[in-house]
Protein backbone atom coordinates (compact mmCIF):
# COMPACT_ATOMS: atom_id res chain seq x y z
CA UNK A 1 0.00 0.00 0.00
CA UNK A 2 2.78 2.41 0.99
CA UNK A 3 4.75 1.60 -2.17
CA UNK A 4 1.70 2.29 -4.33
CA UNK A 5 1.15 5.58 -2.52
CA UNK A 6 4.76 6.63 -3.08
CA UNK A 7 4.54 5.73 -6.76
CA UNK A 8 1.36 7.83 -7.04
CA UNK A 9 3.05 10.79 -5.34
CA UNK A 10 5.99 10.47 -7.71
CA UNK A 11 3.69 10.49 -10.73
CA UNK A 12 1.81 13.56 -9.48
CA UNK A 13 5.10 15.35 -8.77
CA UNK A 14 6.36 14.58 -12.25
CA UNK A 15 3.16 15.93 -13.80
CA UNK A 16 3.38 19.11 -11.72
CA UNK A 17 6.99 19.66 -12.68
CA UNK A 18 6.10 19.13 -16.35
CA UNK A 19 3.24 21.59 -16.11
CA UNK A 20 5.41 24.18 -14.38
CA UNK A 21 8.10 23.68 -16.96
CA UNK A 22 5.60 24.45 -19.69
CA UNK A 23 4.18 27.44 -17.86
CA UNK A 24 7.57 29.02 -17.29
CA UNK A 25 9.04 28.28 -20.73
CA UNK A 26 10.35 31.28 -22.61
CA UNK A 27 7.60 32.76 -24.81
CA UNK A 28 7.99 32.48 -28.56
CA UNK A 29 8.50 35.50 -30.80
CA UNK A 30 4.85 35.27 -31.91
CA UNK A 31 3.67 35.15 -28.30
CA UNK A 32 5.74 38.26 -27.56
CA UNK A 33 4.21 39.87 -30.63
CA UNK A 34 0.66 39.01 -29.63
CA UNK A 35 1.19 40.32 -26.10
CA UNK A 36 2.64 43.56 -27.44
CA UNK A 37 -0.20 44.03 -29.91
CA UNK A 38 -2.93 43.34 -27.36
CA UNK A 39 -1.39 45.74 -24.83
CA UNK A 40 -1.01 48.44 -27.48
CA UNK A 41 -4.63 48.00 -28.54
CA UNK A 42 -5.94 48.16 -24.97
CA UNK A 43 -4.15 51.47 -24.37
CA UNK A 44 -5.34 52.93 -27.67
CA UNK A 45 -8.96 51.80 -27.28
CA UNK A 46 -9.02 53.17 -23.73
CA UNK A 47 -7.72 56.52 -25.02
CA UNK A 48 -10.48 56.73 -27.62
CA UNK A 49 -13.16 55.69 -25.12
CA UNK A 50 -11.94 58.38 -22.73
CA UNK A 51 -12.38 61.04 -25.40
CA UNK A 52 -15.86 59.73 -26.23
CA UNK A 53 -16.76 59.81 -22.53
CA UNK A 54 -15.48 63.39 -22.20
CA UNK A 55 -17.47 64.40 -25.25
CA UNK A 56 -20.61 62.70 -23.93
CA UNK A 57 -20.11 64.44 -20.58
CA UNK A 58 -20.06 67.88 -22.15
CA UNK A 59 -16.35 68.52 -21.58
CA UNK A 60 -15.08 71.08 -24.08
CA UNK A 61 -12.03 70.00 -26.12
CA UNK A 62 -10.79 69.72 -29.69
CA UNK A 63 -11.99 66.27 -30.72
CA UNK A 64 -9.76 66.23 -33.82
CA UNK A 65 -6.62 66.82 -31.77
CA UNK A 66 -7.63 64.47 -28.96
CA UNK A 67 -8.45 61.53 -31.24
CA UNK A 68 -5.36 62.21 -33.36
CA UNK A 69 -3.09 61.93 -30.33
CA UNK A 70 -4.62 58.56 -29.43
CA UNK A 71 -4.16 57.33 -32.98
CA UNK A 72 -0.64 58.71 -33.48
CA UNK A 73 0.62 57.09 -30.27
CA UNK A 74 -0.88 53.76 -31.35
CA UNK A 75 0.35 53.76 -34.94
CA UNK A 76 3.91 54.56 -33.84
CA UNK A 77 3.95 51.18 -32.11
CA UNK A 78 4.48 49.46 -35.44
CA UNK A 79 7.82 51.19 -35.95
CA UNK A 80 8.78 50.44 -32.35
CA UNK A 81 8.03 46.75 -32.93
CA UNK A 82 10.43 46.65 -35.89
CA UNK A 83 13.37 47.39 -33.58
CA UNK A 84 12.57 44.77 -30.93
CA UNK A 85 14.75 41.61 -31.24
CA UNK A 86 12.27 39.56 -29.19
CA UNK A 87 9.74 39.96 -32.00
CA UNK A 88 12.03 38.74 -34.79
CA UNK A 89 10.27 36.16 -36.94
CA UNK A 90 6.77 37.15 -35.82
CA UNK A 91 3.97 38.93 -37.65
CA UNK A 92 5.00 42.13 -35.83
CA UNK A 93 8.01 42.40 -38.15
CA UNK A 94 7.83 43.40 -41.80
CA UNK A 95 4.93 44.79 -43.80
CA UNK A 96 2.10 46.05 -41.68
CA UNK A 97 -0.58 44.88 -44.11
CA UNK A 98 -0.94 41.44 -45.69
CA UNK A 99 -2.98 40.96 -48.86
CA UNK A 100 -5.00 37.79 -48.31
CA UNK A 101 -5.74 37.35 -52.01
CA UNK A 102 -9.51 37.16 -51.45
CA UNK A 103 -10.55 40.78 -51.49
CA UNK A 104 -9.33 41.39 -47.94
CA UNK A 105 -6.20 42.62 -46.18
CA UNK A 106 -5.04 41.88 -42.65
CA UNK A 107 -3.58 44.64 -40.47
CA UNK A 108 -0.74 42.98 -38.58
CA UNK A 109 -0.86 45.67 -35.89
CA UNK A 110 -4.54 45.44 -34.92
CA UNK A 111 -5.23 41.91 -36.29
CA UNK A 112 -8.28 43.39 -38.04
CA UNK A 113 -9.22 42.02 -41.47
CA UNK A 114 -10.53 44.71 -43.82
CA UNK A 115 -12.62 44.53 -46.96
CA UNK A 116 -10.92 46.09 -49.99
CA UNK A 117 -13.09 48.17 -52.29
CA UNK A 118 -13.55 47.73 -56.02
CA UNK A 119 -14.82 49.69 -59.02
CA UNK A 120 -16.97 46.97 -60.59
CA UNK A 121 -20.56 47.79 -59.53
CA UNK A 122 -20.53 44.89 -57.03
CA UNK A 123 -21.40 45.03 -53.33
CA UNK A 124 -17.76 46.06 -52.79
CA UNK A 125 -17.88 49.03 -55.16
CA UNK A 126 -16.25 52.15 -53.70
CA UNK A 127 -19.09 54.35 -54.96
CA UNK A 128 -21.86 52.65 -52.97
CA UNK A 129 -23.52 54.73 -50.26
CA UNK A 130 -25.58 53.45 -47.32
CA UNK A 131 -27.78 54.72 -44.50
CA UNK A 132 -27.12 53.77 -40.86
CA UNK A 133 -30.80 53.95 -39.85
CA UNK A 134 -34.25 54.51 -41.30
CA UNK A 135 -35.10 56.99 -38.53
CA UNK A 136 -36.34 57.17 -34.92
CA UNK A 137 -35.53 55.42 -32.64
CA UNK A 138 -32.37 55.25 -34.83
CA UNK A 139 -31.62 51.55 -34.58
CA UNK A 140 -29.21 49.86 -36.94
CA UNK A 141 -31.79 49.11 -39.62
CA UNK A 142 -30.52 51.19 -42.53
CA UNK A 143 -29.13 49.81 -45.78
CA UNK A 144 -25.68 49.57 -44.18
CA UNK A 145 -26.98 46.69 -42.09
CA UNK A 146 -29.82 45.24 -44.17
CA UNK A 147 -28.18 45.59 -47.56
CA UNK A 148 -24.41 45.80 -47.28
CA UNK A 149 -23.62 43.64 -44.25
CA UNK A 150 -26.63 41.41 -44.94
CA UNK A 151 -25.17 40.57 -48.35
CA UNK A 152 -21.61 40.06 -47.12
CA UNK A 153 -22.80 37.62 -44.45
CA UNK A 154 -25.28 35.69 -46.59
CA UNK A 155 -24.69 32.14 -47.79
CA UNK A 156 -21.06 31.06 -47.36
CA UNK A 157 -20.16 34.68 -46.66
CA UNK A 158 -17.66 37.05 -48.18
CA UNK A 159 -14.17 35.48 -48.13
CA UNK A 160 -15.85 32.37 -46.63
CA UNK A 161 -16.79 34.08 -43.35
CA UNK A 162 -20.06 35.37 -41.91
CA UNK A 163 -18.84 37.72 -39.20
CA UNK A 164 -18.41 40.93 -41.17
CA UNK A 165 -19.41 44.07 -39.31
CA UNK A 166 -19.07 47.82 -39.37
CA UNK A 167 -15.94 49.10 -37.55
CA UNK A 168 -16.03 51.08 -34.34
CA UNK A 169 -14.67 54.62 -34.43
CA UNK A 170 -11.45 53.38 -32.79
CA UNK A 171 -11.03 50.64 -35.40
CA UNK A 172 -11.82 52.86 -38.37
CA UNK A 173 -9.18 55.42 -37.38
CA UNK A 174 -6.40 52.81 -37.43
CA UNK A 175 -6.29 52.56 -41.23
CA UNK A 176 -5.55 56.27 -41.61
CA UNK A 177 -2.07 57.34 -42.58
CA UNK A 178 -0.10 58.34 -39.50
CA UNK A 179 0.43 62.04 -38.89
CA UNK A 180 1.08 64.11 -35.76
CA UNK A 181 -1.45 66.69 -34.63
CA UNK A 182 0.00 69.47 -32.50
CA UNK A 183 -2.23 72.39 -33.40
CA UNK A 184 -5.85 73.14 -34.15
CA UNK A 185 -7.75 70.31 -35.80
CA UNK A 186 -7.47 70.64 -39.58
CA UNK A 187 -4.72 73.24 -39.25
CA UNK A 188 -1.31 73.06 -40.96
CA UNK A 189 0.26 71.07 -38.09
CA UNK A 190 -2.75 68.76 -37.76
CA UNK A 191 -3.45 67.62 -41.29
CA UNK A 192 -3.10 64.31 -43.09
CA UNK A 193 -0.24 64.32 -45.63
CA UNK A 194 -2.42 63.02 -48.45
CA UNK A 195 -6.00 62.51 -49.57
CA UNK A 196 -7.49 59.99 -49.26
CA UNK A 197 -5.87 59.69 -45.85
CA UNK A 198 -5.64 55.91 -45.85
CA UNK A 199 -2.89 53.36 -46.37
CA UNK A 200 -2.71 52.34 -50.07
CA UNK A 201 -2.81 48.69 -48.99
CA UNK A 202 -6.53 49.16 -48.36
CA UNK A 203 -7.10 49.76 -52.06
CA UNK A 204 -9.66 52.20 -53.43
CA UNK A 205 -10.93 54.74 -50.92
CA UNK A 206 -13.07 57.82 -51.32
CA UNK A 207 -11.73 61.12 -49.97
CA UNK A 208 -14.88 61.37 -47.95
CA UNK A 209 -16.62 60.13 -44.79
CA UNK A 210 -17.05 56.45 -43.86
CA UNK A 211 -19.52 55.15 -41.29
CA UNK A 212 -18.44 53.71 -37.96
CA UNK A 213 -20.83 51.72 -35.79
CA UNK A 214 -20.28 54.11 -32.87
CA UNK A 215 -23.37 56.10 -31.96
CA UNK A 216 -23.12 59.74 -30.86
CA UNK A 217 -24.20 59.44 -27.21
CA UNK A 218 -25.69 62.96 -26.71
CA UNK A 219 -27.98 62.44 -29.70
CA UNK A 220 -28.68 58.88 -30.94
CA UNK A 221 -29.80 60.30 -34.29
CA UNK A 222 -26.10 60.67 -35.14
CA UNK A 223 -23.14 58.34 -35.53
CA UNK A 224 -19.40 58.89 -35.77
CA UNK A 225 -17.55 58.67 -39.05
CA UNK A 226 -13.99 59.21 -40.25
CA UNK A 227 -13.38 61.75 -43.00
CA UNK A 228 -10.62 60.25 -45.14
CA UNK A 229 -10.26 63.47 -47.08
CA UNK A 230 -8.28 64.94 -44.20
CA UNK A 231 -8.22 62.40 -41.39
CA UNK A 232 -10.67 63.97 -38.93
CA UNK A 233 -13.43 62.10 -37.11
CA UNK A 234 -16.87 63.59 -37.58
CA UNK A 235 -20.59 63.11 -37.09
CA UNK A 236 -23.42 62.47 -39.48
CA UNK A 237 -27.17 61.94 -39.28
CA UNK A 238 -27.85 58.21 -39.36
CA UNK A 239 -30.40 58.64 -42.15
CA UNK A 240 -27.78 60.18 -44.46
CA UNK A 241 -26.00 58.14 -47.10
CA UNK A 242 -22.31 57.62 -46.33
CA UNK A 243 -19.53 55.33 -47.61
CA UNK A 244 -18.65 52.09 -45.81
CA UNK A 245 -15.90 49.51 -45.36
CA UNK A 246 -16.47 46.19 -43.60
CA UNK A 247 -14.16 44.61 -41.03
CA UNK A 248 -13.81 41.46 -38.98
CA UNK A 249 -11.48 40.08 -36.31
CA UNK A 250 -9.31 42.17 -34.01
CA UNK A 251 -8.47 41.82 -30.33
Amino acid sequence: MRASFLRLCGTVSALMIGALGTAFANPTAQQNCDKSRVNAWKIYASCVEKQLANQAGGISFSQSVAFAKCRHTYLKKWMIFQARPLLAGSTCIGDRYTDNGDGTVTDNLSDLVWETKTDDDSIHDQDNLYTWSTGAPYAGNGTLFTGFLGTLNSGPGFADTNDWRQPTLAELQTIELDFPCTGVGGGPTCRCPSSPCVDPALGLTQSSSYWSVTTYVPNPAGAWNVYFGGGDPGLDDKTNQVYVRAVRGGF
